[in-house]
């Protein structure tokens, strides 16, 4: 039986208000552990928008591992790509964009290259470019359908921006590699762990809450009127941003302790939840 549970009944009126704007991390939230779309939440998403109320997807990816789930779900809202580097339109001109300098990313990956792992760097949105192929990261281009380009050399001949920074490595190795990057680096970045075998660094003050903020406030949507769900360290601003915060059943005690809503975990397509839970907030509000 699907578990939902309100994790802080005290702090949220009940019952939630309904929203305008349903905000969606991608990898463990809409997309399973093979990165494909269930139909539940296929369908979830379409009900969702058939009530007139937005979907937007919020997530750490470039755009090029992004698009195809923008296009399937039919959504002609603005995407957030990198953590809120990025958000724009596909195809169009970003809204906003505050990716690294040329000189940020040789400080990272000058840090980043005495750990054992494989560097990636995103020269634009719709490239992927990594140091190297390791174990963990070899069937990457497969699990995410699109070309990831290999090259050594760009750890001492990059040049350019970059919309992040991604370390990979075995999750064993992750928070002592996150650690070392951060007593490099200091505060002059912001730093995150997006999945146990990855962490990213991005400007300081770029987090998915900033990008939403961002695409909301060119939608006239203030942050009371956003649900957001999400299952990682990544998505704890936005959580705590957004006026109802929903955590997925299988995310960190941590993230679930911020939120609002629990919901079953993506192994159960928790997605599907929502839907309820909408139907109450609005028959609460006088809407059918």
């Amino acid at each position: 039986m699907t578990r939902l549970l309100l994790a802080h009944p005290a702090c949220m009126p009940l019952p939630l208000p309904p929203p305008k704007l349903l905000a969606l991390d991608l990898d463990g939230t809409l997309l399973d552990a093979a990165s494909q779309l269930p139909q539940a939440h296929r369908e979830t998403v379409a009900w969702v928008r058939s009530q007139g109320i937005e979907v937007a997807i919020v997530t750490g990816r470039p755009l090029l591992t992004t698009r195809w789930v923008w296009e399937r779900l039919g959504l002609d809202t603005p995407v957030v790509c990198f953590n809120g580097v990025w958000v724009g339109v596909p195809g169009e001109a970003p809204l906003a964009c505050e990716a690294l300098s040329e000189a940020d990313v040789h400080d990272i990956v000058a840090v980043l290259a005495q750990l054992d792992g494989a560097i990636c760097v995103y020269p634009g949105v719709e490239r992927w470019l990594i140091h190297r192929f390791t174990a963990r990261t070899r069937d990457f281009s497969q699990l995410y359908g699109v070309t990831i380009e290999e090259q050594p050399e760009l750890l001492r001949t990059w040049t350019g921006p970059s919309c992040k920074v991604m370390f990979v490595a075995e999750p064993e190795r992750i928070p002592h590699a996150l650690a070392l990057a951060q007593q490099a680096l200091g505060d002059r970045f912001h730093m995150v762990a997006s999945q146990e075998d990855r962490f990213e660094i991005h400007r300081p003050g770029v987090t998915k809450a900033w990008g939403l903020a961002r695409l909301c406030s060119v939608m006239g949507i203030q942050a009371g009127e956003v649900w957001a769900v999400g299952d990682a360290a990544n998505d704890a601003e936005m959580i705590a941003w957004a006026g109802v915060g929903c955590a997925m059943g299988h995310a960190p005690a941590a993230l679930q302790a911020q939120a609002q809503v629990i919901l079953p975990s993506i192994h159960e397509h928790g997605l599907q939840a929502l839907r309820a839970l909408i139907e109450e907030a609005q028959a609460s509000h006088g809407r059918p």
